[in-house]
Parts: structure tokens; C-alpha cells; sequence
């Protein structure tokens, strides 16, 4: 029995194959499972226009979108136990931190993963992270890169703290 295909049904068969074999091996391509992610970080500069004069300041405005059921800990959380929010200006000539960044206020209450009264945020947390631009940098775009380091958990599993990287280009004037 002599069997062809033209080439439109031997893309499709040739794909439908790979997919097949993908998913019996148990490496599905459509649906990769990994540790769960609920919590999504952005960036946002103040001001709006995302412009700093050399030598001047603004500020790094970073919120934590945080999927229901799930909750980060409070940069003043002093227990023993859950990893608090914090943030870092990555280490470059143009950029550092000037000054500690504000955090809203968080609830307090039994953290049943940890036994212990806890400081969190659901649902969403801004912070606001005054930065200093170099004296000396020179004009036009740069990279604002600050790292974000949490813990975030459902109150019955906590994943492991983590450490996430957001960005902004802000443009130095003279």
C-alpha cells in the first residue's frame, strides 16, 4: 500500500507526531508546569517623563501585583523565618539609592506557615525608592536596574525567597 501526503498533511501529520511524542515522554510543549509565580513586579519613575538632571534625584516607584491567596512580607518584618521585601539599586556609575524607600503600611496578623504574627501585603504593595543621578553622568538614556528580593507564600507553602530584576531607561539632562 503506497501512502502520500501532500506537503500541507505532512506538515500537520509531522507536527501533530511531535506534539504526540512530546507529550508521552512527559515534556508536554504546550504546557510546561514550573513553580507557581504570584507575584509580578514592575517599574514606574517619577517623574512621568522619566528624565533626572546630572547630579539630581527621582524616584523608583516598584509595585507587587500578588494573585489571590497569596502574600508577601513587609521590609519590616523582624521574625525569624519569612524573607521581607527588599530593594537594591544594581551597582553602576550612574545610579544608587538615596535613601531608604517607604513601604506601605502592612497587615499583621498569625502566619500559620511560620507559628508567628507576621508583616504582609495581599493583593498589591507599592514602594517608593528615592534615586540619585551621578554628578558627573553623562546625558542621554541609561539604565535603571533595581533588584527585588521576596518571599512569597499562601499561608500553607512558602516558595523560596527569590530575587527578581526590573528595569526603567531614564534620560540624564545636563
Amino acid at each position: 500500500m503506497d501512502v502520500r501526503f501532500s506537503g500541507r498533511y505532512r506538515t500537520l501529520l509531522v507536527v501533530s507526531l511531535m506534539l504526540a511524542a512530546a507529550a508521552f515522554a512527559g515534556g508536554s510543549v504546550l504546557a510546561q508546569k514550573g513553580p507557581p509565580q504570584p507575584v509580578k513586579w514592575s517599574l514606574a519613575i517619577e517623574p512621568a517623563s522619566a528624565e533626572v538632571a546630572s547630579g539630581g534625584k527621582l524616584t523608583a516607584v516598584v509595585t507587587a501585583k500578588i494573585d489571590e491567596g497569596w502574600h508577601v512580607y513587609a521590609p519590616d518584618e523582624a521574625n525569624v523565618g519569612p524573607r521581607p521585601v527588599e530593594l537594591t539599586v544594581v551597582k553602576n556609575p550612574v545610579f544608587t539609592a538615596a535613601g531608604k524607600f517607604e513601604a506601605p503600611e502592612p497587615e499583621r496578623e498569625m502566619d500559620e506557615a511560620f507559628g508567628q504574627i507576621t508583616a504582609s501585603y495581599t493583593d498589591e504593595a507599592t514602594f517608593r525608592l528615592p534615586v540619585a543621578a551621578a554628578a558627573g553622568a553623562a546625558a542621554g538614556p541609561h539604565a535603571l536596574e533595581i533588584d527585588v528580593s521576596f518571599q512569597a507564600c499562601d499561608g500553607s507553602i512558602c516558595l523560596p525567597a527569590k530575587a527578581v530584576r526590573v528595569k526603567a531607561t531614564i534620560t540624564v539632562t545636563k
